[in-house]
């Protein structure tokens, strides 16, 4: 079983961008194009937001327990401020929601309030797959290198590793590790980027539009190898 995301990214991803900027304020989504600039931290912001001082994120290691046995730990980058975080948190909560829903068979749905169109889709596809197989999951994944590499009006680009080769797949009757464990929990295939589309809805809160990532080999993947 892998993830249903495409496996390249960059002008299409680039294409998702413009189209939720697009939905959401109607401008240009040449701020797509910017990349994002690790020596200060702190990704491009869209025009006409405040100029006063906002606090910043400090790095830190949050352990999430998703259910007993099973837990995501996300490392939290620096240098954020409070748009950016609330970008970011879009999508962890997203990613650990979407555990939530596989360990409680479908019946934890809190993942879907975060995801729209493409994103909602595939989140619900994966997620039906482990109910489907009447599987669950344990063990430890891991979000890091997390950064906001664009934003262009209501829409930004957030940028992720994720490893997941500490995940075993158990069947849900016995919580055994089912015998053949998908290639997505073996290395190279665990560890890979991701990347998500996301939007400020008029209520004020960022959901997920789309979801791609790239995997090994491609040189977007390298970046998440430690």
């Amino acid at each position: 079983m892998s993830r249903p995301v495409v496996s390249v990214i960059g002008m299409r991803m680039r294409a998702v961008l413009a189209a939720v900027a697009l939905l959401g304020t109607g401008c240009s989504a040449a701020g797509a194009e910017r990349p994002f600039n690790p020596a200060d931290g702190v990704a491009s912001t869209a025009a006409g937001s405040s100029a006063r001082p906002q606090a910043l994120s400090t790095p830190g290691v949050q352990n999430v327990e998703v259910a007993p046995g099973m837990t995501v730990s996300i490392e939290s980058p620096a240098g954020l401020d409070s748009a950016q975080q609330a970008m970011v948190k879009a999508f962890t909560d997203g990613y650990v929601e979407s555990w939530k829903a596989v360990v409680t068979q479908g019946k934890d749905t809190a993942y879907l309030a975060g995801v729209e169109d493409q994103a909602g889709r595939e989140a619900y596809t994966w997620v039906s797959g482990f109910v489907n197989r009447q599987e669950s999951a344990t063990g430890l994944a891991k979000v890091y290198a997390v950064r906001v590499a664009s934003v262009t009006g209501d829409g930004a680009e957030v940028n992720a590793c994720v490893d997941e080769s500490g995940v075993r797949v158990t069947e849900v009757d016995d919580g055994r590790p089912i015998a053949s464990q998908p290639p997505w929990t073996r290395q190279p295939a665990s560890v890979y980027m991701q990347v998500a589309a996301v939007r400020k809805g008029d209520d004020g809160v960022w959901r997920v539009k789309a979801y791609m990532h790239a995997s090994y080999p491609h040189e977007r993947a390298k970046e998440c190898r430690r």
